[in-house]
């Protein structure tokens, strides 16, 4: 049942509830390749924002309908903008509200085909990405006289190195999934005819469960380290800053007590 009275209609994408603590996107503009027009990315960042505050629901999935996962920015809303000198922003949190996403709950990517360009850039900042054996991968940007500013080239070298993602960005060539599973930004290759949405449902019903204060604090803790460029800074503030919060709720004391006398716990909607 979905946590939220009614699911709210949306044009160019649908949301599900594909169990009482997930929340799933799907981008559901197929005829487009999930292209994503400024009007449905301020839509989608609303989502996220509404996710990340409705307590009774602790993991969200993205994934597409179709032969494509996202294909960025809808490139001929860009063309009219360009006629019209209309500025085009790139402020956080950027398409779909993920590429320069903060957030607080973790985001699965579950890439079901083609993710280029601003679709790369948005899974470039998801928590875990899976992805179907045969989706492709690349940020085409350079072939358009664009470059992808939007987040993903710090994160892509922090997670794949310098030279692989030079190798992305300068030559806009297509990766196949492995190659980035390989490369530590897919955590898992689903198989070609298997749902990879299905799949991210399966390990987000495992992330759930577990405590929703510790995927909170230990999702911030991960990104900490991620962002900083000192690992004990990033130290520091998880055990100055979150752990205090951590031990505050009551799911702290559930989860030890629990093991104390060999129960399953009972975790409570987090309050962090």
């Amino acid at each position: 049942m979905s946590p939220w009275p009614q699911s709210p209609k949306y044009q160019n994408f649908i949301v599900s509830f594909p169990d009482e603590r997930i929340l799933q996107i799907t981008l559901n503009r197929p005829q487009k390749l999930n292209s994503i027009d400024k009007a449905t990315s301020r839509e989608i960042q609303a989502v996220w924002e509404a996710f990340d505050q409705d307590e009774s629901l602790w993991v969200g999935i993205i994934t597409g309908n179709g032969r494509a996962f996202c294909t960025g920015a809808d490139l001929q809303e860009w063309n009219r903008m360009n006629q019209t000198r209309e500025v085009n922003s790139m402020d956080a949190p950027g398409l779909a509200g993920l590429p320069r996403r903060s957030g607080k709950k973790p985001i699965i990517a579950a890439v079901n085909g083609i993710c280029m360009g601003g679709g790369f850039e948005m899974i470039a900042n998801c928590d875990l990405v899976l992805a179907s054996a045969s989706a492709t991968f690349a940020l085409p940007e350079v072939k358009r006289g664009i470059v992808p500013v939007a987040g993903c080239l710090p994160r892509l070298t922090r997670t794949i190195g310098l030279q692989r993602t030079m190798d992305l960005v300068l030559t806009g060539r297509n990766v196949n999934a492995k190659t980035l599973h390989d490369w530590g930004l897919v955590s898992q290759v689903v198989d070609a005819g298997a749902d990879v949405a299905s799949a991210a449902v399966k390990i987000a019903q495992q992330m759930c469960q577990n405590s929703p204060d510790s995927l909170i604090v230990g999702r911030e803790g991960v990104r900490l380290s991620w962002e900083s460029g000192s690992v004990e800074e990033a130290v520091s503030t998880l055990a100055d800053q979150w752990y205090p919060r951590l031990m505050g709720g009551v799911n702290f004391a559930e989860g030890i007590q629990a093991f104390v006398e060999k129960r399953p716990p009972n975790w409570v909607n987090s309050k962090l």
